[in-house]
Protein backbone atom coordinates (compact mmCIF):
# COMPACT_ATOMS: atom_id res chain seq x y z
CA UNK A 1 0.00 0.00 0.00
CA UNK A 2 1.05 3.41 -0.93
CA UNK A 3 2.28 5.61 1.96
CA UNK A 4 1.85 10.07 2.09
CA UNK A 5 2.42 11.60 5.09
CA UNK A 6 0.80 14.21 6.20
CA UNK A 7 3.33 16.77 4.97
CA UNK A 8 3.00 16.07 1.70
CA UNK A 9 -0.71 16.96 2.16
CA UNK A 10 -0.26 19.89 3.81
CA UNK A 11 -1.85 23.23 2.30
CA UNK A 12 -0.57 26.73 3.41
CA UNK A 13 -1.99 29.94 2.37
CA UNK A 14 -1.82 33.00 3.80
CA UNK A 15 -3.76 36.63 3.18
CA UNK A 16 -4.57 39.88 4.14
CA UNK A 17 -7.86 40.64 6.22
CA UNK A 18 -9.39 43.41 4.37
CA UNK A 19 -13.23 45.57 5.38
CA UNK A 20 -15.28 43.55 2.85
CA UNK A 21 -14.35 40.11 5.00
CA UNK A 22 -15.60 41.42 8.00
CA UNK A 23 -19.52 41.01 9.91
CA UNK A 24 -21.02 43.62 11.66
CA UNK A 25 -18.77 42.99 14.40
CA UNK A 26 -15.70 43.48 12.80
CA UNK A 27 -14.80 40.36 12.91
CA UNK A 28 -13.84 38.08 9.90
CA UNK A 29 -17.50 36.60 8.51
CA UNK A 30 -17.28 33.10 9.32
CA UNK A 31 -19.04 32.28 6.11
CA UNK A 32 -15.69 33.41 5.02
CA UNK A 33 -13.95 31.65 6.90
CA UNK A 34 -15.58 28.47 5.76
CA UNK A 35 -14.98 28.90 2.25
CA UNK A 36 -11.29 29.51 2.74
CA UNK A 37 -11.57 26.06 5.17
CA UNK A 38 -13.14 24.50 2.40
CA UNK A 39 -11.02 25.17 -0.39
CA UNK A 40 -7.48 24.66 1.81
CA UNK A 41 -8.88 21.45 2.79
CA UNK A 42 -10.11 20.42 -0.63
CA UNK A 43 -6.68 21.01 -1.88
CA UNK A 44 -5.26 19.02 0.94
CA UNK A 45 -7.22 16.11 -0.48
CA UNK A 46 -6.20 16.59 -3.65
CA UNK A 47 -2.64 15.96 -2.65
CA UNK A 48 -3.46 12.64 -1.14
CA UNK A 49 -5.23 11.38 -3.86
CA UNK A 50 -5.62 12.93 -7.73
CA UNK A 51 -9.24 12.48 -7.73
CA UNK A 52 -12.50 13.81 -7.80
CA UNK A 53 -13.73 15.28 -4.18
CA UNK A 54 -16.72 16.44 -2.51
CA UNK A 55 -16.85 17.89 0.90
CA UNK A 56 -19.27 15.73 3.19
CA UNK A 57 -19.25 17.79 6.27
CA UNK A 58 -17.12 19.86 9.11
CA UNK A 59 -17.14 19.06 12.22
CA UNK A 60 -15.20 20.30 16.03
CA UNK A 61 -15.41 24.26 14.39
CA UNK A 62 -14.34 26.44 16.86
CA UNK A 63 -13.60 29.70 16.41
CA UNK A 64 -10.64 30.76 19.69
CA UNK A 65 -10.19 34.05 19.08
CA UNK A 66 -11.11 36.94 16.46
CA UNK A 67 -9.68 38.07 13.30
CA UNK A 68 -9.68 41.44 12.46
CA UNK A 69 -8.08 44.01 9.58
CA UNK A 70 -4.88 44.51 11.90
CA UNK A 71 -3.45 40.54 11.08
CA UNK A 72 -2.99 38.29 8.27
CA UNK A 73 -3.83 35.15 8.51
CA UNK A 74 -2.11 31.65 7.40
CA UNK A 75 -4.13 28.86 7.04
CA UNK A 76 -2.46 25.64 7.16
CA UNK A 77 -4.51 22.14 6.32
CA UNK A 78 -3.48 18.40 6.25
CA UNK A 79 -5.08 14.97 6.13
CA UNK A 80 -5.55 13.20 9.48
CA UNK A 81 -7.53 10.58 8.77
CA UNK A 82 -8.71 8.05 5.89
CA UNK A 83 -11.39 5.47 5.90
CA UNK A 84 -12.96 3.30 2.98
CA UNK A 85 -13.48 6.79 0.37
CA UNK A 86 -13.87 9.45 3.28
CA UNK A 87 -10.57 11.35 4.06
CA UNK A 88 -10.11 13.92 7.19
CA UNK A 89 -8.38 16.83 6.70
CA UNK A 90 -7.82 18.95 9.75
CA UNK A 91 -7.51 23.34 9.29
CA UNK A 92 -6.18 25.65 11.89
CA UNK A 93 -5.84 29.39 10.81
CA UNK A 94 -3.04 31.35 12.57
CA UNK A 95 -3.60 35.33 13.00
CA UNK A 96 -0.51 37.64 12.77
CA UNK A 97 -0.77 40.63 14.39
CA UNK A 98 0.62 43.52 12.51
CA UNK A 99 1.52 45.60 15.21
CA UNK A 100 2.76 43.29 18.61
CA UNK A 101 4.24 40.73 15.64
CA UNK A 102 1.95 38.11 17.67
CA UNK A 103 0.50 34.98 16.42
CA UNK A 104 -2.19 33.17 17.59
CA UNK A 105 -4.74 30.56 16.58
CA UNK A 106 -7.76 31.39 15.92
CA UNK A 107 -9.99 28.89 14.24
CA UNK A 108 -9.51 24.94 14.11
CA UNK A 109 -12.05 22.41 12.25
CA UNK A 110 -12.14 19.52 10.82
CA UNK A 111 -13.50 18.45 7.28
CA UNK A 112 -14.67 15.40 6.20
CA UNK A 113 -14.21 14.87 2.30
CA UNK A 114 -15.39 11.80 0.15
CA UNK A 115 -13.59 10.69 -3.21
CA UNK A 116 -16.37 10.35 -5.40
CA UNK A 117 -17.61 6.89 -6.73
CA UNK A 118 -16.66 7.98 -10.57
CA UNK A 119 -13.47 8.52 -9.95
CA UNK A 120 -12.74 4.76 -9.67
CA UNK A 121 -10.51 4.96 -7.40
CA UNK A 122 -9.12 1.00 -6.48
CA UNK A 123 -6.87 1.77 -3.25
CA UNK A 124 -6.29 4.82 -0.96
CA UNK A 125 -2.50 6.01 0.38
CA UNK A 126 -2.08 5.06 4.13
CA UNK A 127 -1.39 8.51 5.83
CA UNK A 128 1.61 8.70 8.35
CA UNK A 129 1.89 10.87 10.48
CA UNK A 130 5.80 12.55 11.76
CA UNK A 131 5.59 15.57 13.96
CA UNK A 132 3.93 15.51 17.57
CA UNK A 133 0.89 17.99 16.35
CA UNK A 134 0.00 15.46 13.29
CA UNK A 135 1.10 12.17 15.72
CA UNK A 136 -1.66 13.57 18.00
CA UNK A 137 -4.20 15.02 15.54
CA UNK A 138 -4.29 11.59 13.82
CA UNK A 139 -3.90 9.25 17.45
CA UNK A 140 -8.18 10.27 17.50
CA UNK A 141 -8.87 10.19 13.96
CA UNK A 142 -11.15 6.91 14.69
CA UNK A 143 -12.91 7.82 17.71
CA UNK A 144 -14.04 11.05 15.43
CA UNK A 145 -14.90 8.53 12.57
CA UNK A 146 -17.08 6.68 14.92
CA UNK A 147 -19.19 9.73 16.12
CA UNK A 148 -19.67 10.43 12.26
CA UNK A 149 -20.79 6.86 11.83
CA UNK A 150 -22.87 7.01 14.14
CA UNK A 151 -24.59 10.73 13.73
CA UNK A 152 -25.07 9.36 9.94
CA UNK A 153 -26.78 6.09 11.21
CA UNK A 154 -29.31 8.27 12.90
CA UNK A 155 -29.72 11.02 9.87
CA UNK A 156 -33.01 9.44 9.02
CA UNK A 157 -34.26 9.65 12.67
CA UNK A 158 -32.98 13.49 12.94
CA UNK A 159 -34.02 14.64 9.69
CA UNK A 160 -37.42 12.98 10.29
CA UNK A 161 -38.20 15.61 13.45
CA UNK A 162 -37.35 18.59 11.41
CA UNK A 163 -40.05 20.98 9.54
CA UNK A 164 -39.59 21.70 5.27
CA UNK A 165 -41.74 25.27 6.90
Amino acid sequence: MEQKTCQQTRTVSERVVFDGDLNDKQTLFGGKTLSMLDENAGLASFKLIHAKIATAGYDHINFWRPITTDKYIKIESFVTGISGRQIEVFTKILSHDLKTDISEIAFTSFCTLMVLRSANVEEMPQIVPETDEEKYLCAGFSDRLAVRKDNYSNKDEFLSHLTMD
